[in-house]
């Protein structure tokens, strides 16, 4: 929990000025997600009970992001539902770009996530449209001033933030608080 604080507030702290002025409040950056959701197309685990929402920011070459999307039934079966979007980092973008539209692209998404994410990108080629979805999202991480990966949003309208790979039960009690 300290370090997760830690990494907020560095986050916080490495915004220049100009950046401070323009960032959106938590309340807009959850209105800005929910707005844009359905359309940027989330790999999603619906939990069968679900008590929270949470979109999962990740890119497939972030260690925590890989232990969030291989222990994805633990959250579903904690009663929270897990939406997945891209985040590109500016030193990998191309990169993540290319390999997350596979994802996107293929047969089975939520299946070539796990994969991925394990290492095994999918055979299958992006197209265009594929490549355009994963910009839109990286972009909407970029607008709501996503900065490390993975970053949990719980939607709500007092948003919550998790930073990292939390695990669902202390998710869990920290939103009962």
């Amino acid at each position: 929990m300290k370090n997760m604080i830690l990494v907020v507030l560095f986050s916080i702290m490495s915004l220049s000025p100009a950046q401070h002025a323009m960032a959106l409040t938590p309340e807009e950056s959850v209105k800005d997600i929910a707005t844009h959701l359905d359309a940027l197309h989330p790999i999603t685990w619906r939990s069968p009970a679900e008590k929270y929402h949470l979109v999962v920011f990740i890119d497939n070459q972030c260690r925590y992001c890989s232990d969030v999307v291989k222990n994805v039934q633990q959250y579903t079966s904690a009663g929270l539902t897990m939406s997945f979007l891209t985040v590109a980092p500016a030193s990998i973008r191309d990169e993540v770009i290319n390999d997350m539209a596979r994802v996107w692209c293929s047969d089975s998404p939520r299946e070539s996530l796990r994969k991925a994410m394990a290492g095994f990108l999918p055979d299958n080629d992006s197209t265009a449209e594929c490549v355009r979805l994963i910009e839109e999202q990286s972009a909407l991480a970029q607008r709501v001033d996503i900065q490390v990966t993975p970053v949990m949003i719980v939607m709500q309208p007092s948003p919550v933030v998790f930073v990292g790979s939390v695990k669902p039960d202390d998710i869990i009690k920290t939103l009962k608080k």
